[in-house]
């Protein structure tokens, strides 16, 4: 039924099928807030300490048995593994082609052996891990199906600015000792080595970090960091006033709050974003989206009293062992 074959680059024809599968997919899913593969993704190739293979799916169109039919592309596989054996895929299904048995099929054919030589697949993969955006029937289904457990989960948190569903938003007052500077372009040099800086003293984790810093190297957005004795950072607010459609409404993206811990409690978060709402609020933004940690009780508490409500949960499932907590990959 379905026809698949591992390679490490693909054909210059299964390319540009590949691309025009992932970027009608990406434009059907995209409002939902589903799972999204980029290009970036097709086009990548292995380098050093990562080992790239690409998973071209086909089957004959309309899934008829008669041999006579045409090829198509129905959906496309992409792994990425790391110097330890971590694999991460990303993957997606042609819309045509979605709750026909597609995926199913794939996993009863690949299987989930990642302790066989070779790793899985013979890929040289020990682990996997892929991250589902939004709450899809389909991956909670095959999820279910073969067992498979979910490493972590994020919130998408929203919040009104303007309109019938919009509460007031109250003025928060950044605590004694705190200066605060910005918001300022995060195209700036300055100022993305200092946001760079803060995260490096996070204690964050080394997946959590290569995050961050794979998204502060896109430098969109803008800042508002905050200093305390000595002018050393103690908290920044990263937002994208970029506008894009969310439900028919004008939104924009909180990326992130950081407050160093030694000041946590002290209001300086809540500040912070507010003030962030506030710059997108002037901006045009109707609606505020946000993502957090459903297991970090402070995130939870603070997007609950500035009126954020759960608007989807993500989840990345894993088999095997990671070093590494699972860090929330760019759509």
């Amino acid at each position: 039924m379905i026809d698949y074959t591992w390679c490490r680059q693909l054909g210059e024809q299964d390319r540009a099928q590949v691309l025009a599968l992932v970027r009608a997919a990406a434009a059907y899913d995209d409002e939902a807030g589903f799972s999204i593969v980029g290009d970036h993704a097709v086009e990548s190739v292995s380098s050093d300490g990562r080992s790239v293979w690409h998973l071209a799916i086909k089957a004959r169109r309309g899934l008829s048995v008669r041999p006579d039919v045409p090829m198509v592309m129905v959906a496309y596989l992409n792994l990425t593994i790391d110097s330890r054996g971590q694999g991460t895929i990303r993957y997606t299904v042609h819309p045509d082609y979605r709750s026909r048995g597609v995926t199913t099929l794939l996993v009863e054919e690949l299987g989930l052996d990642v302790s066989a030589s070779g790793g899985w697949c013979g890929r040289g993969a020990t682990s996997l891990r892929c991250w589902a955006y939004g709450s899809h029937p389909a991956s909670e289904r095959l999820t279910r199906r073969f067992d498979i457990a979910a490493a972590a989960r994020l919130w998408t948190m929203v919040r009104h600015l303007a309109g019938p569903f919009a509460m007031p938003l109250t003025p928060a007052a950044f605590p004694g000792g705190v200066e605060v500077s910005g918001p300022v372009d995060l195209a700036d040099d300055a100022v993305a080595a200092t946001a760079g800086d803060m995260l490096a003293r996070q204690g964050l984790t080394e997946a959590r970090f290569d995050q961050f810093r794979t998204e502060f190297g896109e430098r969109c957005g803008r800042i508002v960091l905050a200093s305390a004795g000595c002018e050393r950072p103690a908290g920044m607010v990263w937002f994208d006033p970029n506008p894009i459609r969310h439900l028919e409404l004008r939104g924009a993206w909180v990326r992130a709050l950081i407050v160093v811990p030694q000041i946590r409690g002290g209001g300086l978060g809540a500040a912070l974003l507010t003030r962030a709402l506030d710059e997108l609020r002037d901006a045009g933004a109707q609606v505020v989206l946000m993502r957090i940690d459903p297991d970090d009780p402070a995130a939870v508490r603070l997007s609950r009293l500035l009126a954020f409500e759960q608007e989807d949960a993500h989840a990345c499932y894993q088999i095997g062992d990671w070093e590494d907590v699972p860090a929330f990959p760019a759509r």
